[in-house]
């Protein structure tokens, strides 16, 4: 566990000063007109299933942009046994991972994140799972790696002060690496409030 916290935290400050370093030409002078090139966002609806999920996103070249996505579960309720879900309270889960990925924009904006965007990531996980039921017939506790991809399509809106609003609709596939190896398919639609700059 402390090694993915600390894997993740590497990779966001590689990223960081990697971009930090960054001269500014003509196209991206902040005087001359409105630029984001950043953003993160925080996505609200997964807090309705015990779920922390936020983003960073960093346009590269013209309607091209990088995005980090970084998740905990801890809702309990991706515990599945025999093929079927196992009731809350005779198991504790948790899960963290990340989604790296790109993103394409429709718009002829090529200064921002706004406007009809296709993007596809690719997902690692983390997931261990405890049974507290002393049974000898319950399941047995285990901890896997997760492995998956990503589609997603919808809108992003950049106001002015660079307060971002997003909406959009996620299909998602994830596999566990180890026993009971349960894979998962997700249609899951997303909603994103931040800031650009």
């Amino acid at each position: 566990m402390r090694k993915i916290v600390l894997t993740l935290i590497f990779i966001i400050s590689v990223l960081n000063v990697g971009y930090s370093q960054e001269t500014l030409t003509k196209d991206q002078d902040k005087t001359t007109g409105v630029t984001y090139k950043n953003s993160i966002r925080l996505l609200p609806l997964s807090a309705l299933v015990g779920e922390i999920n936020f983003e960073y996103e960093r346009i590269l070249k013209n309607n091209f942009s990088l995005l980090l996505q970084a998740y905990g579960d801890f809702s309990n309720t991706n515990a599945i046994s025999n093929g079927s879900l196992v009731p809350v309270n005779i198991t504790s889960a948790y899960e963290i991972g990340l989604e790296i990925g790109g993103r394409y924009y429709f718009s002829k904006r090529k200064n921002l994140p706004k406007g009809w965007f296709i993007g596809t990531g690719i997902i690692g996980a983390y997931k261990e799972v405890n049974y507290n039921s002393i049974s000898i017939f319950s399941p047995r506790d285990y901890n896997s790696v997760i492995i998956g991809g990503s589609v997603k399509g919808g809108y992003q809106w950049v106001l002015k002060s660079g307060i971002t609003i997003g909406t959009a609709s996620r299909i998602q596939y994830t596999q566990e690496l180890s026993k009971p190896r349960n894979a998962y398919v997700n249609v899951l639609p997303e909603i994103s409030i931040g800031y650009s700059w």
